[in-house]
């Protein structure tokens, strides 16, 4: 049966996800985005319309999914609009904020509807591989998963350009961080933390950031000794940050934080010439014995996208055909962790996650 699925904004990412599941003949994709030029110019690929407003009621007649690739702000709007409609709902936000508030949406779900937040790369992919390494072990110690989107060719002293939405990247720098610390959940500092780690002879720096680890804190907890997450970056990178954010002050909300995202557009070059990072260290007890495993994957860009467009987009595609061709009935609030990683690599949009992975 061929799913009717809405996404809305068509920036980036969004035209991606749409694009990609334009490609597969079970689903009718229709894009929705607030720019004119965008709605023409993907006009030619797949059904589009105008965002006149944010009463998105008006839009979700005859559709099964809805997919927000909108600022984070918007989605627990979209979500309940979506709710009053009977459609499921997938968004790729980080805010652990507006998570909790989607969380509380679909408990009002119908039986077969469902909200699954936080599809794309981290959070996403990443706790779905994290997850993953719970079988390979009697008793599982840590997890350490370690995310990066990173300029192919640093040039400045912060060693970094803009890749993404510079909301979602001050959000990660300022917002408590998630974690488990004996066995329990916790939050805690971001910025601090800093590790040093090498990938492929590559030095890099690794340090605490909010919103990468969708449901996992919840999902292990009381199953696995300490469980971190953090943004890799190169060296560096973290003492400019915490200048910023906390000598200066900038990371507090409100006009602050407006603040600092102005100056970091305005003066911080984008590119489209990125690499992603992704790794995952696990260590636990089989006979009694501590043991390591760990699955690490470099995603590079090609000559039309941005590699955080290609690791974000074919995450969260993956994400929603994997669990729209499952044939188990879901219902309100779903985990990342239910889909398995192997039929996740298997999956026809996961292609650059299996072509990236590094020597196991």
């Amino acid at each position: 049966m061929i799913k009717r699925v809405l996404v809305l904004g068509l920036g980036r990412i969004g035209s991606q996800i749409a694009c990609l599941l334009n490609t597969n003949k079970n689903y009718h994709v229709i894009g929705a985005d607030i720019d004119e030029k965008s709605v023409q110019k993907y006009a030619r690929f797949f059904s589009t319309m105008r965002l006149t407003n944010d009463d998105y009621s008006t839009l979700f007649s005859d559709i099964d999914v809805v997919f927000s690739a909108l600022s984070f702000n918007e989605n627990p709007k979209v979500a309940l609009a979506a709710l009053n409609a009977g459609a499921s709902y997938f968004d790729l936000t980080e805010d652990v904020r507006c998570t909790e508030q989607i969380k509380q949406i679909a408990k009002r779900a119908k039986t077969g509807q469902f909200f699954m937040p936080q599809c794309g790369l981290a959070p996403g992919f990443i706790g779905i591989l994290a997850y993953s390494f719970r079988h390979h072990f009697e008793k599982l110690d840590s997890l350490k998963l370690r995310v990066g989107a990173l300029p192919q060719f640093p040039s400045n002293q912060m060693m970094y350009n803009l890749t993404w939405s510079t909301a979602g990247l001050v959000n990660e720098y300022a917002n408590p961080c998630e974690a488990i610390k004996d066995y329990q959940r916790t939050f805690i500092e971001p910025l601090e933390g800093r590790e040093v780690l090498t990938i492929s002879g590559v030095k890099y720096e690794a340090f605490n950031t909010s919103g990468g680890v969708a449901n996992l804190c919840i999902s292990l907890q009381k199953q696995v000794r300490e469980l971190t997450y953090k943004t890799i970056r190169y060296p560096g990178h973290c003492q400019l940050m915490r200048f910023l954010f906390r000598d200066l002050r900038l990371g507090e909300e409100g006009t602050r934080r407006n603040m600092l995202m102005n100056i970091l557009d305005s003066a911080v070059a984008t590119t489209e010439q990125d690499i992603v990072l992704i790794s995952v260290v696990a260590t636990g007890y089989n006979a009694d014995k501590l043991q390591q495993i760990s699955r690490t994957f470099l995603i590079p860009h090609s000559s039309q996208q941005s590699a955080i467009q290609i690791a974000t987009a074919n995450a969260a595609v993956t994400t929603l055909d994997c669990v729209l061709q499952d044939k188990m009935l879901h219902t309100g609030f779903v985990e990342q962790e239910i889909l398995d990683i192997d039929t996740f690599l298997k999956n026809q949009f996961a292609k650059p996650y299996r072509d990236a992975e590094l020597s196991r």
